[in-house]
């Protein structure tokens, strides 16, 4: 069955060592766990102050390899932020925008949330809106972040019920929030973790608003895996989560 990873990045984090460094090594862990699809960001991207910088070298890295779609990270407080995405969208098959409104310092509840989902509606793209990097109670405390919080994404959803918005690294306290969203409003399974994982998640939200999410190289890729494949799902919950609530059109 068909896996799609919705969040996944490579590259360097200065306060964690990674067990894979390219992206060459990253596509022998996916083929081993049997994952056919992979959206993939600049990890740098997130810290540097022009994500073009290291998108375009990482888009060129992977153009030799199948598994991987580029995701373009937006930076929407950078003037050039349009043409920026214009010329990734043109030279490179891109799947989605990420943004990390976090580490960019602004609110999705401002200007800039509102154009990026015109601008991710124009273009048919999801929005992948990253709530937190690494888990705030492993933050160094010189580089301590707030997660986004699930009610700025919830509204965000509302003002835009058309965009495909999914919330990346949700907690599994998160969910009951981020559940009042529009019905296109989708969270990955990076961050839940559970003896049931799925089934304690579908608790708080619906199973056809779960999409497959590693956020490897940060977390292992088995990690995710293995909460798929150990859930006691059937098998229409299973390719929904897989791969159907990724491709299925906007509500």
């Amino acid at each position: 069955m068909k896996i799609i990873d919705v969040n996944a990045g490579a590259g360097f984090w200065p306060t964690q060592h990674f067990s894979v460094h390219t992206p060459d090594e990253l596509d022998r862990f996916y083929q081993m766990d049997g994952i056919d699809e992979v959206w993939l960001s600049a990890v740098e991207s997130i810290l540097f102050p022009e994500p073009d910088t290291f998108d375009f070298r990482l888009f060129g890295k992977i153009a030799g390899l199948p598994r991987f779609r580029p995701v373009k990270t937006v930076h929407p407080i950078l003037g050039n932020w349009r043409r920026s995405c214009e010329e990734a969208l043109a030279g490179f098959p891109v799947v989605a925008l990420k943004v990390f409104p976090n580490y960019h310092g602004y609110s999705l509840g401002s200007g800039p949330g509102d154009a990026l989902c015109h601008f991710a509606r124009e273009r048919n793209l999801p929005l992948l809106v990253s709530m937190r990097v690494n888990d705030e109670r492993n933050q160094p405390s010189c580089m301590e972040v707030t997660g986004v919080p699930a009610e700025d994404i919830v509204r965000l959803s509302l003002r835009h019920p058309e965009n495909r918005i999914h919330a990346l690294c949700a907690y599994m306290h998160e969910l009951k929030v981020l559940a009042t969203g529009s019905p296109n409003l989708m969270v990955d399974l990076s961050f839940l973790d559970d003896a049931e994982t799925i089934a304690t998640a579908s608790r708080f939200i619906a199973p056809q608003r779960i999409v497959f999410g590693t956020h490897a190289p940060f977390l292992h890729v088995r990690a995710a895996a293995l909460k798929l494949a150990h859930g006691a799902l059937d098998a229409t919950v299973h390719a929904a989560i897989a791969h159907n609530n990724v491709l299925k059109p906007s509500l």
